[in-house]
């Protein structure tokens, strides 16, 4: 059978047996792929942190190409981006990342561009203090590498791109509906203007210059609620990290993961 060597990051770590985990990584050469990590559970085990959620690690793996379990053979940490477990409302943003990417991204689908947006976003969350900003633009950039992007340029139904001061977002036509189409299909969720610009800029900013952006008092509910549903429309589920997410940014303290 044929190794496999890549970079990668740890999406999530589960229990398959007494012994054995099941392990998901963002890859940088294979896109997604799942390894059963054999004897993982017991105390003296070769695989240690290099398989705990969030590490970036060197992987050598194996199995057949055409299949969609594989077995891990080796791992190395390249980083363990402690300064992100060492703080909750990171640790728990940086699972939402790799809950995202987990969700979004197929199995065995070469993705170099997702996986250096999950690359970045992580190095970035370890090194910001506002997180508002870079998880939205995550979002933003993911479900655009994704094939899932909004249309903000122009209304979905008329085509024009001269708007009054409300605009209406379609979940069922994934993007906006000026004012008076609004007659014409009812609009999921309605937002300022002035919120427009700031969804084009998620759209297109590289992700280390999340902390460049800052929104105006007021719309970043605006944002966060649009973003989130149109998620949402793509799942069909809410991640279990994203509750976790909305009640940390009240607590102020930190564990290790």
């Amino acid at each position: 059978m044929p190794l496999f060597h890549t970079e990668a990051i740890v999406l999530r770590s589960i229990n398959l047996s007494e012994s054995d985990k099941l392990v998901t990584f963002m890859t940088k050469r294979y896109g997604k792929v799942k390894c059963v990590a054999k004897a993982a559970r017991k105390i003296k085990n070769r695989f240690g942190a290099t398989i705990e959620p969030l590490s970036h690690i060197q992987l050598i793996y194996f199995g057949k190409e055409n299949q969609i379990l594989f077995r891990l053979n080796h791992s190395n940490i390249i980083h363990s981006f402690q300064d992100i477990r060492d703080d909750l409302q990171k640790v728990f943003t940086g699972i939402y990342f790799s809950e995202l990417i987990d969700a979004l991204i197929p199995e065995m689908h070469p993705d170099p561009n997702a996986f250096k947006l999950l690359q970045d976003s992580l190095k970035t969350l370890e090194v910001v203090a506002n997180l508002d900003v870079l998880s939205r633009a995550f979002e933003m950039r993911l479900m655009c590498l994704a094939g899932y992007t909004p249309q903000l340029s122009y209304c979905a139904i008329c085509k024009k791109s001269e708007y009054t001061t409300k605009i209406g977002f379609s979940f069922e036509r994934r993007g906006i509906i000026c004012e008076p189409c609004t007659f014409q299909a009812q609009p999921g969720i309605r937002f300022q203007v002035g919120t427009l610009k700031y969804l084009k800029k998620l759209k297109t900013m590289d992700i280390k210059h999340a902390n460049r952006l800052k929104f105006p008092k007021g719309i970043e509910l605006e944002i966060e609620q649009l973003i989130h549903r149109f998620i949402l429309s793509y799942t069909g589920r809410e991640l279990k990290s994203y509750p976790f997410i909305k009640n940390m940014s009240k607590i102020d303290t930190s564990i290790e993961l």
